[in-house]
């Protein structure tokens, strides 16, 4: 059975796949990303989360696996597919993109830093949890999200957003990579259209889903059989 290594979305944990990795036909290690989920403050580059995934890899002793990285965690999958692609066997980007944050997006990224340092982590996370999910999604789960965002520290969200804010580009890393890849994308993402979702995707599986930016959690069955399906394909890569 293929190795998987699931990494959350920014403000997120391994709650966000709790419905998702019993359907997955795959070994899952599902990791807690620095700052999240009431740890330390992670790293502030996109290459030290990067490197600290990568070790937490070679502690479990995974050998190439997949890694399916949701939103920030899909950032840090494309850096490792540049930068240690001899690490993955394949890679998915599950509600995210290749592509680095436009100028009006670093500057909402500086103002929510500012608000962070201001305001603490709760006001924060009552902006930033409804805004990921759709106008008519289920008021439970955006609740339930906002429960595990609330864990987060101020650090913890400062660092993330400061590495989020300066990622590189991946779309060309993507684009020319050998490793197959996988692009989820939510039809109802309020903050993101399928022309940025699949930059970069031209020679990989693209499947959209009837969901927010949060599919795992409001369409689990759906993109776990979406992932199956492609875990079977890429089986003998």
């Amino acid at each position: 059975m293929r190795q998987v290594v699931l990494l959350h979305g920014l403000c997120g944990s391994l709650d966000y796949f709790e419905e998702l990795i019993p359907l997955m036909d795959a070994d899952v290690y599902a990791l807690t990303i620095p700052g999240h989920a009431g740890t330390e403050a992670g790293p502030e580059t996109m290459d030290q989360f990067a490197d600290w995934v990568l070790s937490e890899m070679k502690l479990r002793n995974l050998k190439r696996p997949i890694v399916l990285g949701h939103s920030f965690g899909g950032y840090i999958t494309t850096n490792l597919v540049r930068r240690h692609p001899d690490a993955l066997s394949g890679f998915g980007l599950i509600h995210s993109t290749a592509a680095a944050d436009p100028e009006t997006a670093k500057v909402k990224r500086n103002e929510a830093i500012e608000r962070v340092m201001e305001e603490g982590v709760h006001p924060f996370i009552d902006t930033m949890i409804p805004g990921v999910f759709a106008a008519d999604s289920d008021t439970a789960l955006i609740e339930r999200a906002k429960q595990i965002g609330y864990e987060m520290s101020k650090e913890g969200i400062i660092s993330a957003q400061m590495a989020i804010r300066d990622r590189a580009d991946e779309t060309e890393t993507v684009r020319s990579t050998n490793l197959p890849g996988l692009f989820l994308y939510g039809s109802s993402d309020p903050n993101m259209d399928a022309e940025r979702a699949f930059l970069g995707a031209d020679r990989h599986t693209k499947q959209t889903v009837p969901a927010s930016h949060m599919g795992m959690m409001e369409q689990p069955e759906r993109e776990a059989q979406l992932i199956n399906d492609w875990l079977k394909e890429v089986q003998d890569v």
